[in-house]
């Protein structure tokens, strides 16, 4: 991945379409001479908490995908050695239930990363594994099928889990409502803010002290108003984009998405 894409990768659509409504939104104020002074912290209530709500749900239930997965591997890898302290286990069956394993990791990540609900090859392998157990029941005695057993309950639970992750999102409701807003903020944002800078001088103070002024011969600079909404409504929707790509930890299409391709690796 070269080194611009981790700051482009959350451009989309809704970045220019965010943009051009931030830019509408100041060109209908100046023309119509919009100005009043409402409350910014409204937009906390109806922009900043759903957005942070959902994003930190969202990375919330990528870790957890992470936990379930690392646990699914562990117990496959424990099953399989399991076979391997069995007496009198010829080294063809280990090989095979190596495979059998094998095919077991490689359905499930191929699983996720499809967006097919067809789970058919994936509980086909899964309950290979029984059928190698009842197969040489003699050779791992009572003690070893239980164990194995007792590591498919972890595999079941894991496998699951992450299915369960992939199919049920954050409150799509709240995502949906927020989007809204954010396209909705900036004919809110643009009146306020022209209101504020009108009442409060049209002075900006640099960080060395010096001022600077919005205002040229009784005007004010339009740029400053255009240039503030653009940038706040391309912060929001950028942060509204990070938490849709991580909403699929699994599709490979964010920075931050499960990287599956390590749960192919074999001890």
């Amino acid at each position: 991945m070269s080194a611009h894409s981790k700051y482009t990768s959350a451009l989309n659509y809704r970045t220019l379409i965010s943009i051009i409504i931030s830019l509408v939104a100041t060109w209908l104020s100046y023309k119509y001479d919009f100005r009043f002074n409402l409350d910014l912290t409204l937009i906390s209530v109806a922009v900043v908490f759903p957005l942070v709500f959902t994003l930190g749900s969202a990375f919330q239930r990528r870790d957890k995908s992470l936990e379930h997965l690392s646990r699914t591997k562990a117990a496959l890898a424990t099953i399989y050695y399991s076979f391997t302290q069995a007496r009198d286990m010829p080294e063809k069956t280990k090989d095979e239930i190596y495979e059998v394993i094998k095919k077991i990791k490689v359905s499930l990540i191929a699983f996720l990363s499809s967006q097919s609900n067809d789970r058919t090859d994936l509980n086909k392998n899964i309950g290979n594994i029984k059928a190698m157990v009842e197969e040489h029941k003699e050779s791992l005695g009572r003690g070893l099928s239980l164990r194995v057993y007792r590591y498919m309950r972890d595999v079941l639970m894991g496998i699951e889990n992450t299915i369960s992750i992939k199919f049920h999102r954050t409150p799509q409701s709240i995502r949906a409502y927020c989007e809204l807003f954010i396209y909705v903020f900036p004919f809110y944002y643009a009146p306020t803010l022209m209101y504020n800078i009108e009442t409060g001088g049209g002075e900006i103070i640099s960080s060395s002290g010096e001022i600077f002024s919005t205002v040229a011969d009784g005007a004010y600079h339009p740029f400053v108003v255009y240039g503030l909404n653009v940038i706040i409504s391309f912060i929001l929707i950028s942060l509204f984009n990070v938490q849709e790509q991580i909403e699929d930890p699994f599709d490979n299409e964010g920075l931050d998405d499960v990287m599956l391709d390590m749960y192919k690796l074999d001890y």
